[in-house]
């Protein structure tokens, strides 16, 4: 399993160059949680929106500085305070955003973003990456490989939603190139502080999400496999305010319906018997990769570059 792609050379992986000029966020006086040395998630709206940029719990200045081994607990205040730092540049590791989805009152969906996760051929991002179904709930397992520290383990409040490729609206999956990703996202609200007028106004929170790709025929047949799975932990921060308006990635258009799991490209054992007839299987090819160089191969190559000419890529 993958983890967050991270970059010892850059300050963040995923960073963006996008420029936020203008975009700033409220002083606030920062006052620590001292109602209880036990760890316990804060309630959540129902349903959860807006937008957030993620931080992977794995980067240095976060991991080793705030996070030292042997610690009891996170410093969350410290934490917030450096992810602030890094989100005016404007840095981040990933990127979602949230809103109600229709016709349901209490489920929200929106966008996931990481530029790291791409089609292995064209370097292409996988997007969009859809949030759907997202429920807030009561009592939510962040496990110890789940959480940023093994102190902030076990249940409480927190937002749970599937995260799935819009296949029908991302050019890449034709010419058999991706058959579909799905995965899972978590959110919880581990550290609040009030502003100078008594609201909220500044909130760290912690997730969790995971991503199997499943690559088509096409990329399986030019050996990268049958496809790739990401996972990892972060922390999360409100996005910065232009305006009085989040920036950040777009939340979608609420036209995306999440597809039933046989669709999702997973092949079943009668499934894959069909695709071994037409050298998609395990056979034994002069490639090595178990597929012939067939015709068929290079057609998918030349309708495979004609979309790129066409969306003026090459």
């Amino acid at each position: 399993m993958k983890g967050t792609p991270t970059n010892a050379t850059a300050p963040l992986a995923g960073a963006s160059s996008s420029s936020t000029a203008g975009a700033s966020r409220p002083s606030v006086v920062i006052k620590p949680r001292t109602d209880s040395t036990k760890f316990s998630a804060f309630p959540l709206p129902s349903p959860l929106t807006g937008k957030f940029d993620l931080y992977s719990t794995q980067l240095p200045f976060l991991h080793s500085e705030y996070l030292p081994k042997g610690a009891k607990a996170p410093n969350f205040q410290e934490v917030y305070q450096k992810i602030l730092f890094y989100q005016a540049k404007p840095d981040f590791s990933l990127r979602c955003a949230l809103r109600g989805e229709v016709g349901r009152a209490a489920s929200s969906g929106g966008r996931f973003a990481c530029s790291q996760i791409v089609n292995p051929m064209s370097d292409e991002p996988l997007e969009p990456l859809c949030i759907v179904g997202g429920q807030t709930k009561e009592s939510l397992n962040f496990d110890s490989t789940q959480s940023a520290h093994p102190s902030t383990a076990g249940n409480g409040w927190g937002y749970e939603a599937k995260i799935e490729l819009d296949t029908d609206h991302w050019e890449g999956c034709g010419c058999g190139m991706i058959s579909s990703a799905r995965g899972v996202f978590k959110l919880r609200k581990v550290w609040v502080a009030p502003g100078n007028d008594g609201t909220t106004e500044s909130e760290l929170f912690e997730g969790y999400w995971t991503l199997k790709v499943v690559y088509g025929p096409t990329l399986r047949r030019k050996g990268f496999g049958s496809g790739d799975s990401y996972s990892g932990s972060f922390w999360g921060v409100r996005a910065l305010k232009k305006d009085g308006v989040e920036v950040g990635i777009d939340a979608g258009d609420r036209m995306y319906a999440s597809r039933p799991s046989e669709s999702y490209g997973f092949m079943s054992d009668s499934d894959e018997d069909e695709f071994d007839e037409f050298g998609f299987g395990d056979g034994e090819f002069e490639d090595g990769y178990g597929y012939d160089d067939s015709e068929e191969e290079d057609d998918y190559d030349r309708d495979y570059y004609d979309m790129l000419r066409f969306l003026g890529e090459i």
